[in-house]
């Protein structure tokens, strides 16, 4: 029969548990919306800012080449964002002017910038981008005052 000795393993055990009250009281003292996933490191249990505000996503964008209006360079960048068009019966005619304008070389490739910006870049100075954040919907108004102007400067 053999004996195995109590005192090695009673000090085996006591240094087992100290090491796990120890681990413990160290993952205590993570905040309440912090998840600690290894022994150095934790998360913070909270969504994204862009996850929030989804117009404030950062997005590089390099439209392909048939792609040529304003309209469907817009139509391209929503794809996906959660956010959708307001439909050209509700939409002042101005807007459907701006969507048939040809895209502009230069705005062929956007970014990084916000989804916003992208947006009200896309519509240029004399129009203003419009979000509509319970139904998701946007589209732009035509700035008629100087003080519209500031009120709509590129975010």
């Amino acid at each position: 029969m053999t004996r195995i000795n109590t005192k090695f393993t009673r000090a085996t055990l006591l240094a087992i548990s100290g090491w796990l009250a120890m681990s413990f009281s160290l993952s205590s003292h993570a905040q309440d919306n912090e998840l600690q996933v290894g022994r150095y490191q934790s998360v913070m249990l909270e969504p994204a800012d862009e996850q929030i505000d989804l117009l404030s996503h950062i997005v590089e964008i390099e439209l392909p080449e048939q792609i040529n209006t304003i309209g469907q360079a817009i139509s391209h960048i929503l794809d996906g964002s959660g956010y959708r068009l307001l439909s050209p019966k509700l939409a002042e005619s101005y807007r459907s002017h701006l969507f048939a304008m040809p895209l502009p070389e230069v705005q062929r490739q956007l970014g990084p910038l916000s989804l916003r910006q992208a947006l009200q870049l896309l519509g240029g100075p004399a129009f203003c981008l419009v979000i509509e954040p319970t139904y998701r919907l946007m589209s732009f108004e035509l700035i008629k005052t100087t003080s519209d102007v500031h009120a709509c400067a590129y975010p």
